[in-house]
């Protein structure tokens, strides 16, 4: 029987580093969440941390096109990663041939028992479904 090592080098590193890139889809609770972060940071801050937290969580979770394993395992089939440098977690899961990104929750918030159940359908975002437009 051959095994993932037994062929050329060349062959295995190209497997080992190919990214598989997956679509993101944000749930209209993810992009709610989003919009709700927006506003409180623009009231109780500044419009440009505002912007430069919802900047970032954008890119966390485009993050996850070509690493969709890059966060921790929560519970069934869902996974949460932490946005670097900020207090949010992206609470997403895996389906087919997608990343489904389901809420986004500040560190401090009760989370872990959330309604995002992983029978709980996420709807494309506005645009072209891939993400934020």
């Amino acid at each position: 029987m051959r095994d993932w090592w037994s062929g050329p080098p060349a062959r295995r590193r190209a497997s080992a580093l190919a990214p598989s890139t997956l679509p993101v889809v944000w749930a209209r609770a993810a992009l709610d969440d989003l919009i709700a972060i927006d506003a409180w940071l623009d009231e109780h801050v500044s419009a440009a941390t505002a912007l430069a937290m919802v900047t970032a969580i954008r890119r966390r979770a485009d993050f996850l096109r070509d690493f969709p394993y890059g966060g921790r395992r929560h519970r069934r089939d869902t996974r949460v990663l932490r946005v670097l440098g900020t207090p949010y977690l992206i609470h997403y899961r895996l389906a087919a041939r997608r990343c489904e990104v389901l809420r986004v929750y500040h560190e401090r918030e009760d989370w872990r028992e959330d309604d995002a159940a992983p029978g709980r359908a996420a709807a494309p975002a506005r645009g072209d479904g891939a993400g934020l437009t």
